[in-house]
């Protein structure tokens, strides 16, 4: 089937598949699923905040799997090289001339969904090894280009609560990020649903080899996914909803006059014009998975937060008053909406 033909209730009903696959084995983290697909729909990548053991690496295993797509990860350390991650190339001698040549040796960031996980106890510059392969989904090393397989979506966590020996990501490196998604605690249901699964070994990475789970699997396949990805791109943005966007990047910035004048001290900078091509994307992702065929401020609304809470850093002034950063953008949504009524009625 071709990219073009593939209808809005295909895509979304093959979204919808994907998700129940997920819901089976990740218990009680619906945003963190709507978020990460949102992300993957969008040919973006995700980072993720929370404390271990919340399902995170269960959550790319299950996609991964029920996509057929090759899933790596790697575990980011102090010691850990940017070779260890983009590969390097190794000196090799052709026996029949004993004539010595370099060969590029593949790192483990060729793959279809890498988990990069702890991605903060890592060095900056470990770190920065990734930033060419987010944006050009290539990697160059020796001067010659090497492409990463397609789709690649890269899937970073981070502890919350150990800062100890680790490095803030740089800041041009959040804003590949096209999501920052935050897990919590499953409730109190799911909580005994995990209990559950876990004493009849039905948990997700507990079962024993040759689990019967695999062989229930709806497999949907990676030209699928490729196929929603481009009709995701084709959702109608109307040009209301654009200048809502806009407004609301540009509150973000202190210096801009968009942003009210009691919140200047608060931030010490805001998000850039990716931060308005990110929103778009995910927005378009969502309406797709709800079969609707153009983005609607409820879209908007519901995506702003992972989209804008990592562009924006606040001063030590903002810090003390004890706000944060979806703080932040809460402010900015009730501004814009004040200024935008038909958008905060949902007309448009």
């Amino acid at each position: 089937m071709e990219a073009q033909t593939i209808s809005l209730e295909q895509a979304a009903d093959t979204a919808a598949r994907l998700r129940a696959q997920i819901g089976k084995a990740v218990f009680g983290q619906e945003e963190l699923i709507t978020e990460t697909l949102c992300c993957l729909l969008s040919g973006g990548h995700i980072l993720m905040t929370g404390a271990p053991g919340l399902a995170k690496t269960t959550l790319v295993r299950v996609i991964s799997r029920n996509l057929g797509l090759v899933f790596g990860r790697i575990q980011f350390t102090p010691d850990l090289l940017p070779s260890d991650i983009i590969g390097s190339e190794i000196l090799n001698i052709d026996q029949s001339n004993q004539r010595r040549f370099f060969e590029f040796s593949p790192g483990p960031v060729f793959t279809n969904l890498m988990l990069a996980d702890e991605i903060n106890r890592a060095s900056p510059r470990t770190q920065s090894a990734l930033l060419e392969a987010m944006q050009e989904r290539s990697v160059t090393v020796g001067g010659t280009i090497h492409t990463l397989p397609q789709p690649f979506m890269v899937f970073a966590t981070q502890n919350p609560f150990e800062s100890e020996g680790t490095f803030p990501l740089p800041e041009a490196q959040l804003d590949r990020f096209l999501l920052h998604t935050l897990v919590d605690y499953p409730n109190l249901n799911a909580e005994m649903e995990i209990l559950r699964a876990h004493t009849t070994a039905s948990l997700a990475g507990e079962q024993t080899g040759g689990s019967m789970r695999d062989k229930e699997i709806d497999m949907i396949g990676s030209d699928q996914i490729i196929q929603i990805i481009n009709r995701v791109r084709t959702i109608a943005v109307d040009d209301a909803i654009l200048e809502g966007i806009r407004d609301l990047v540009r509150s973000t910035r202190p210096e801009d006059e968009n942003c009210p004048d009691q919140m200047r001290p608060l931030i010490w900078y805001g998000a850039g014009p990716r931060a308005g091509i990110s929103l778009i994307s995910v927005c378009r992702a969502l309406a797709l998975m709800e079969k609707q065929e153009s983005v609607r401020w409820a879209h908007v609304r519901r995506m702003v937060r992972p989209v804008l809470r990592h562009r924006i850093r606040l001063t030590a002034h903002g810090i003390r008053e004890g706000l944060n950063e979806d703080r932040i953008v809460d402010l900015v949504l009730e501004r814009v909406e004040s200024r935008h009524h038909n958008l905060a009625k949902g007309i448009v």
